[in-house]
């Protein structure tokens, strides 16, 4: 059983291509059946490699689209993925639509996979999972700003600072459902 990761894509591009990379995304949601019988679903991302033309065989697919929309002519595509992004699903986009380019941010905290190719598509620098929620920040100030109102103090703008704040606030509550993991984005190729 994998762990499941959080992948995001923003494709920036022509805006022909944009839209008929979405008509794809919008003919296989609205199936009944999928185009490959898998057992995975009409929007599982071999599927979609199918329906451009290529072979999802040549590609990891261990993942399906959860949801997808256009703002600004930016299509952003979220999939839930097996351990993390499906890297050659984003070069069969990129290779298929010559003038897309495909920004991505995945995390998957599980196994400390936190990483992106623009920190201009996607800002946040640092991610808090928690027992409750998980939050977004663009800064380690942010970060240590709202780390100091979990605990009750002031916390130093630092990964170490903030990580070890919030383990000692954990060991302090003395609870196992509560818990809190402080993560930094990595930029990639």
């Amino acid at each position: 059983m994998p762990n499941w990761c959080d992948t995001t894509y923003k494709c920036v591009g022509d805006i022909k291509e944009i839209m008929a990379l979405k008509k794809a995304l919008d003919y296989n949601n609205k199936r009944k059946t999928p185009l490959v019988k898998n057992g995975f679903g009409t929007m599982w991302l071999g599927c979609i490699i199918n329906y451009l033309g290529g072979d999802w065989e040549q590609c990891r697919c261990r993942g399906e689209i959860t949801d997808f929309g256009l703002e600004n002519n930016i299509l952003t595509i979220y999939q839930s993925t097996a351990w993390c992004e499906q890297e050659g699903f984003r070069q069969f986009i990129e290779k298929t639509f010559p003038s897309i380019t495909v920004y991505y941010q995945e995390q998957e905290p599980g196994c400390e996979v936190f990483y992106t190719n623009s920190f201009d598509y996607f800002p946040e620098h640092y991610f808090l999972d928690s027992y409750e929620d998980w939050e977004y920040f663009e800064s380690l100030g942010e970060a240590a700003k709202y780390t100091g109102k979990i605990v009750g103090h002031e916390v130093e703008a630092d990964v170490n600072a903030i990580q070890s704040a919030l383990d000692d606030y954990v060991e302090k509550m003395d609870d196992e459902d509560i818990f809190y993991g402080f993560h930094e984005f990595k930029l990639t190729k």
